[in-house]
């Protein structure tokens, strides 16, 4: 089953577009300021939950659906596999609280080609919302334009802006935080302005503002009494103790910084590392009630067997292949599921110019076929990135494949079988250039360097092997300039460029 690919028809625009999605935040970092009704009904049932409950430290295990939104030309996917590293960042975050994610088995992702959707207003994020929402499971939805937000818990979804999801982000936690009923620490202070230097006022939008001193956490703030009072509704850095580098002052004017460590506060990624414990039994029972239909397997599924299993077949070993008709065919890892291919023009895949996912469950050799244009006569690589519904970490090493591109059906004998490199070029007068040779049959030939002019001016007769061989293009009779090698056989002529400098 295809799922989605993206050609880039420019090499450097995936790296570019990403770079600028992950610069700064938008003005609003999250956009999620209801009050939870659940929430209401759980701290006045609060000791009875616990009574009934009692000391409870079993993994829940939460389902979700990843909607992919782009626009209406089918771009600006955020790409599956940094949302597979998102989900895996994320459960450890939620480790402590034994909460963990996973991909709805047969459902792991939806695609929406929508502009008003991609970079909506509220209005047009409730339509996304309503009208593709599936159940007993989270629905996360990744887009553009959240609502000038990072990101947001709303309707019984989550939606995430994916300039906000890169690697190390805590926006993906906050927002799923808000859906199992967290507010933010600072809660009633969202839009409000108040100089900080001042001690703070006895409400703030209706809400009484927690004092330092604990006399009213269970009905201020976020009415957990082990969060620290917090006022602070920007995004800010904190000090080497992870509090605030700002001094605040509650309403009685009692002095204290507001705690980083906490993921529902607006403390910067690199602050942020945890849940409180009253956080925690929060989203625990908002599981076990609220949203108990998402508790549907009690123990943990079949990760991959052997992600290392994962064996590329074609191409490899410098195959040529035609540049806008691949097959690109692997065996599967045990229990593998879901598979990214990239194809780069480095063995780095710095740049990747191609990638394409496809869910493909139960199948023990997969073929992806790619019938995009490639860079013509070019070495490229492939490697494929291998998941399953549960196990979103990837696996390493990944194995690298090696195979080039020509235009086969316009291409001579010669073009087909043989392909040669030469370098360095340019060359130094005097020194040698080479020529990699690699064919797939015995040659008799003959290679000429000619002028720009038409002038002949070195030839040698060789023989190529069936093989891979270098052979010595002396340059010391040639002046400084261009020149076109060629490379001449009765099965065709195959030529290059070589430049001679001082």
């Amino acid at each position: 089953m295809l799922l989605k690919n993206i050609p880039l028809v420019a090499l450097f625009l995936l790296v570019s577009m990403q770079s600028a999605l992950t610069q700064g935040y938008p003005e609003k970092w999250c956009g999620t300021t209801e009050k939870s009704a659940w929430l209401d009904w759980y701290f006045e049932n609060r000791n009875a939950l616990h009574a009934q409950r009692g000391a409870d430290t079993s993994w829940l295990y939460v389902p979700m659906t990843i909607h992919f939104v782009g626009n209406d030309a089918g771009t600006g996917y955020f790409p599956t596999d940094q949302a597979m590293r998102a989900v895996c960042e994320m459960n450890e975050k939620y480790a402590p609280a034994h909460i963990r994610y996973y991909l709805f088995p047969g459902e792991p992702f939806a695609y929406h080609n929508k502009t008003s959707w991609y970079d909506h207003d509220w209005n047009g994020g409730s339509e996304m919302i309503n009208a593709n929402r599936l159940p007993d499971r989270i629905n996360n939805f990744v887009v553009g334009n959240p609502a000038g937000n990072c990101g947001y818990s709303w309707q019984d979804a989550v939606v995430m802006g994916r300039g906000c999801s890169g690697a190390g982000n805590s926006t993906w936690s906050h927002e799923f935080g808000h859906h199992l009923s967290l507010p933010h620490p600072f809660f009633g202070w969202e839009d409000f302005t108040w100089d900080y230097s001042k001690p703070a006022p006895e409400k703030v939008n209706g809400r009484l503002v927690e004092k330092m001193d604990g006399s009213n956490c269970h009905n201020a703030g976020d009415r957990f009494c082990d969060t620290r009072p917090d006022y602070l509704n920007y995004r800010w850095t904190c000090n080497s103790n992870f509090e605030s580098t700002l001094l605040l002052h509650d309403p009685n004017d009692s002095t204290f910084r507001s705690d980083a460590t906490l993921f529902m506060g607006y403390s910067l990624d690199e602050c942020a590392s945890r849940f409180s414990d009253e956080q925690i039994d929060a989203m625990r029972t908002n599981l076990y009630t609220e949203h108990s239909n998402y508790l549907q397997i009690t123990d943990p599924l079949d990760g991959l067997s052997n992600a290392q299993s994962l064996q590329l077949l074609s191409p490899i070993d410098t195959q040529v292949v035609q540049y806008n008709n691949i097959n690109m065919v692997f065996n599967a890892p045990g229990n593998g599921s879901i598979y990214v291919l990239e194809i780069g023009l480095l063995e780095s895949f710095v740049p990747t110019i191609y990638t394409q996912t496809v869910y493909a469950p139960d199948q023990a050799q997969i073929s992806i076929h790619v019938d995009k244009n490639m860079p013509n006569n070019r070495r490229l690589y492939w490697r494929i990135k291998a998941y399953n519904e549960w196990d979103v970490c990837l696996a390493s090493p990944l194995a690298v494949g090696v195979f080039k591109t020509q235009n086969l059906s316009g291409t001579s004998w010669l073009d087909r079988n043989l392909q040669f490199e030469l370098m360095p070029n340019p060359v130094a007068e005097g020194t040698n250039a080479q020529l990699l040779v690699s064919a797939a049959n015995k040659l008799d030939g003959k290679i000429l360097v000619i002028d720009l002019a038409g002038k002949i001016c070195m030839q040698m007769n060789v023989d190529i092997s069936a093989s891979e061989q270098t052979i010595d293009i002396p340059t010391a009779q040639l002046s400084p300039g261009a020149y076109i090698l060629q490379l001449q056989s009765d099965k065709g002529i195959l030529t290059k460029r070589l430049v001679v400098t001082q």
